[in-house]
C-alpha cells in the first residue's frame, strides 16, 4: 500500500497567465493527483500537465487543491488535487505585422479606444468657443500644445496627441 501512492511521474503546473512551473513528483491515482512537493505552486484554476508516452500533454484542470502537512500511507506532506480532464491551453494572441505608408487618422490596436484623443479635441473646441479674448484662447491652446508635445506624454498617448492643437 505504501508504494501505491509513491510518486512515479512528474507533473508540471500551468498557471492562469500561461507560465509553467515544476516539474513536481506526482502520482496520478484515479480521481486524485498526489503532488509530493510541499513547496509546489498549485491552486484552483491551474492546469496540471502530464507528459504522455507520445510526447503530448494530458491536461487536467484543478478544481480543488488541498495541502496535507501530515502524510498518509507514508508519503509525507503533499497536495491532493481534484480535477476535471481537458483544461484548455491559454489563448495566444496572433502576431500581426502592419505596414502603413502615407496615411493619416489610422488607429491600430486590440480592442483599444481613442477616448483620450477625443477628449483633448473636445477641449480645444471648448477653448475656441469660450467667451474670452483671442489672446487668452491662444495662450490656453499654446499651453495644451506644449503639454501634448512633451516626450513623456507622447510616449503614453502616442504621436497623434501632438497634432491635436494646431
Amino acid at each position: 500500500m505504501l508504494d501505491d501512492l509513491a510518486p512515479q511521474e512528474e507533473a508540471r503546473i500551468e498557471k492562469a497567465d500561461g507560465t509553467v512551473v515544476g516539474p513536481y513528483p506526482a502520482r496520478f491515482a484515479g480521481s486524485t493527483i498526489f503532488i509530493t512537493d510541499e513547496k509546489a505552486d498549485i491552486e484552483e484554476g491551474d492546469t496540471i500537465l502530464r507528459e504522455l508516452p507520445n510526447g503530448k500533454d494530458e491536461r487536467s484542470l484543478v478544481t480543488e487543491a488541498t495541502f496535507f502537512r501530515r502524510g498518509v500511507a507514508g508519503i509525507g506532506a503533499h497536495y491532493q488535487v481534484k480535477f476535471k480532464k481537458g483544461g484548455q491551453a491559454p489563448m495566444r494572441q496572433p502576431t500581426q505585422n502592419i505596414n502603413i505608408t502615407g496615411a493619416s487618422s489610422v488607429q491600430i490596436g486590440d480592442h483599444n479606444t481613442q477616448n483620450i484623443i477625443n477628449t483633448f479635441e473636445s477641449l480645444v473646441k471648448t477653448i475656441e468657443s469660450a467667451d474670452v479674448s483671442d489672446d487668452e484662447k491662444e495662450d490656453a491652446k499654446g499651453r495644451l500644445k506644449k503639454f501634448l508635445e512633451h516626450p513623456l506624454v507622447v510616449s503614453i498617448l502616442g504621436s497623434a496627441a501632438a497634432g491635436i492643437v494646431s
